[in-house]
């Protein structure tokens, strides 16, 4: 069984929409999460006054936007690598994981 037909059903179009949609919300959950979460530690050690503390609470928020930037781009680069090394099949198969929202991807109940 080849790419394309492995990908034609409807099971397997489910999963892969499903997917999708976990990589998305993760993709926009996380750096929003971990960016609140460092500005919550950084005020915090502000209105302490300990220098040291400001200082961990700092390097604590540039640690977390880095992780921030890397979970919203790896995706991207795991597509773009994938894109370069992969068939056509593979690419096609794999199109409502990369873009969920957008070229007509759905949740379908019909039984193949």
């Amino acid at each position: 069984m080849d790419a394309g037909s492995l990908c034609s059903t409807t099971a397997m179009s489910n999963v892969l929409y499903l997917i999708g949609v976990v990589v998305a919300v993760i993709r926009v959950a996380v750096p929003i999460i971990l960016i609140v979460l460092g500005m919550v530690d950084l005020v915090k050690a502000l209105t302490s006054q300990d220098d040291k503390q400001v200082k961990a609470a700092t390097t604590l928020l540039v640690k977390r936007v880095v992780i921030a930037i890397a979970v919203f781009l790896v995706p991207t680069i795991v597509g773009l690598v994938m894109s370069i090394i992969s068939q056509e099949d593979y690419r096609s198969c794999t199109h409502c994981v990369t873009n969920v929202w957008g070229g007509g991807c759905k949740w379908s109940n019909e039984v193949d």
